[in-house]
């Protein structure tokens, strides 16, 4: 967390940081993979084997996971999704008998009753669901999907971690299989330490942030192109104890408080201003009028110091409505490294842009 009365340097890659508790307990059985992506792989691995099944993916999500999917063998089908509806058009999916439906909790803030009641629907489709950006949530712990993950690097300070367990019917969870090489985990677990020696820096160094924006450009490259599948040891020590209350509960706090700030916006608007009880947002979401006055105002914010991520951008993937949205949409990172001071920061600094 920057507290320093100069620049600000708000999101992109996690710095390195050490958890206390209390812990909210991740379930239980449960397995740990290096990836999210590659927890979904291994799950399918044990449970079609040869058979020929679909993969029912929403015409909202990340592109690069799919490619690995197809990449692996998998062949995918879509159907239509999207993070402003409560739930997916129903009409559009149509698993077969044996096929899978991947399930997502876009931003951690939709309620899974709806996709609770499709499964009790649908008894012969396997159910699937991606709990990465809030592997807590009341949706997660009540889940009655056959398999569930979530990519928890995306939520915590770690270079590489997933985890994958069945929260309805208790089936065999795969084995992570022999440790693969750890060197795209061990670069970004670098480029994570000398980005903490960056910000705690009196003076900051540009030639300590090239470095640390190596070590992390080459280390992601390597772990998603090179992945074995087992967690890291160092990533498992800081996982394994769960997710930190304090972390978790500040997320929540510093989304709803930069909403409350921003309110009123012209330019932008709030993908969501509230969510379930027992749930806790990705981070703030917004939606601009189009592509042109988003890239304007991120490319803004990287001038100010506020990196922010676009979840997704979809390029020629997806349906025409969801490259749309991917082209309007812009994700403020107001996660566990900000206290209250470091939001209004962030909040006035967006109010000057023009």
């Amino acid at each position: 967390m920057d507290k320093k009365k100069g620049e600000l340097e708000i999101g992109s890659e996690f710095h390195w940081q050490e958890a206390s508790g209390p812990f909210l307990p991740w379930p239980a059985p449960v397995r740990f993979f290096d990836l999210g992506r590659v927890a979904l792989l291994a799950a399918w691995k044990i449970h079609t084997g040869k058979r020929q099944r679909s993969l029912f993916v929403p015409d909202y999500f990340c592109p690069d996971v799919c490619r690995l999917w197809q990449e692996r063998g998998l062949k995918l089908r879509r159907y239509e999704d999207d993070p402003r509806w409560p739930h997916p058009r129903w009409e559009t999916l149509n698993p077969g008998a044996g096929d899978w439906v991947l399930a997502v909790n876009y931003f951690g803030v939709r309620d899974g009753n709806p996709w609770t009641g499709w499964r009790q629907r649908n008894r012969r489709a396997v159910l699937i669901e991606d709990h990465s950006h809030d592997p807590c949530s009341a949706w997660a712990r009540n889940s009655r999907a056959d398999y569930a993950f979530a990519s928890l690097r995306k939520i915590l300070p770690v270079p590489d971690g997933a985890i994958l367990w069945s929260p309805g019917r208790r089936l065999k969870l795969p084995e992570t299989g022999p440790q693969g090489s750890w060197k795209g985990s061990a670069l970004k677990l670098a480029g994570m330490i000398w980005k903490n020696e960056y910000l705690k820096a009196a003076v900051r160094d540009p030639a300590l942030k090239s470095k640390y924006r190596e070590f992390q450009t080459e280390g992601e490259r390597l772990l998603t192109q090179n992945t074995g599948g087992r967690i890291s040891p160092w990533s498992f020590s800081l996982l394994e104890r769960g997710y930190p209350v304090s972390w978790r509960r500040k997320r929540t706090e510093n989304v709803g408080m930069l909403l409350e700030i921003l309110k009123g916006r012209a330019s932008f608007v709030p993908l969501f201003r509230q969510w379930p009880k027992g749930h806790c947002p990705l981070n703030a979401v917004f939606v601009f009028e189009g592509r042109a006055s988003r890239d304007f105002f991120r490319a803004h914010c990287v001038s100010r110091g506020i990196f922010t991520p676009v979840h997704w951008a979809l390029g020629r993937t997806g349906s025409l409505r969801a490259r749309e949205l991917s082209g309007r949409m812009l994700t403020i990172p107001v996660d566990h490294r900000y206290g209250a001071r470091d939001i209004r920061r962030v909040a006035e600094a967006i109010k000057g842009i023009k």
